[in-house]
């Protein structure tokens, strides 16, 4: 199973979702793969160590007709990296056939892992496109703001694309809904309409402090030392209704 996190708005929690859906995969006794796409860098930051990184196989090596890259091990047992680096930005400038060495790279690799997930860079381009003509499943972040949904239409034109051209295994997109405060009346009103407009799983994700302590610790929130329980919960609901969904066997 691989799966694409993405949206073309920045801070809506896209690396987040990803690296918690890396932690879950691998607490459910599968072998994980996570692909940083982002030049930032910050999945591969929280999964893996970053001086070593610099010497691994980059995920820009997806991208070359060389041969096949090898992902690095992570801090978890079960869960490798492939990092990014600086040299991922020149990729979108690349060509299609490109895109489609990193597709046939990621199908390889497939055969070695029970999952893959792909933290993607808020753009469109050939990342994106190879992202999704790769995978089975698209998740999409959403915080519940007046211009939550600025960017998702062309996201999901072009995943609608690459499923008509490129990938007819793509299934329809999956929503969360991040960061809500639910003592904001906007908030509520604005979760309700996006769950109205798009497959929004629940619990819906309430903005925490929580969160972002537990990935600078390098774990998921419901194993933070110091957690909010009601959060921590919400969000290992959603990943495990998500790798459901995504039909991720747990092994445990």
């Amino acid at each position: 199973m691989i799966v694409t996190v993405a949206n073309h708005k920045g801070g809506v929690g896209k690396t987040s979702l990803a690296v918690h859906l890396a932690f879950r995969a691998a607490e459910r006794g599968n072998r994980v793969l996570a692909v940083d796409l982002d030049a930032q860098g910050n999945l591969t930051g929280t999964l893996a160590d970053r001086g070593r990184a610099l010497k691994a196989d980059g995920a820009e090596r997806l991208f070359g007709a060389e041969g096949e890259p090898v992902p690095m091990a992570g801090f978890e047992a079960n869960i490798a990296v492939l990092p990014a680096s600086p040299a991922l930005n020149a990729t979108d400038r690349g060509q299609l056939s490109q895109a489609f060495n990193a597709i046939g790279h990621l199908k390889s690799l497939s055969r070695a892992f029970g999952f893959i997930v792909i933290d993607t860079a808020p753009a469109i381009g050939l990342r994106l496109t190879a992202a999704l003509a790769a995978s089975q499943r698209l998740v999409v972040p959403l915080q519940p703001e007046s211009y939550a949904v600025d960017g998702v239409s062309s996201l999901l034109a072009e995943a609608v694309s690459i499923g008509e051209h490129m990938n007819p295994g793509l299934a329809p997109a999956e929503f969360v809904i991040n960061a809500l405060n639910p003592r904001a009346r906007q908030h509520a009103q604005t979760a309700a309409r996006l769950s109205q407009q798009f497959a929004v799983r629940t619990p819906w994700l309430r903005r925490s402090i929580a969160v972002a302590d537990a990935l600078a610790a390098r774990r998921p929130v419901w194993r933070a030392p110091v957690a909010n329980s009601a959060v921590a919960n919400e969000w290992a609901v959603v990943c495990d209704e998500l790798l459901d969904a995504f039909g991720v066997v747990d092994w445990t």
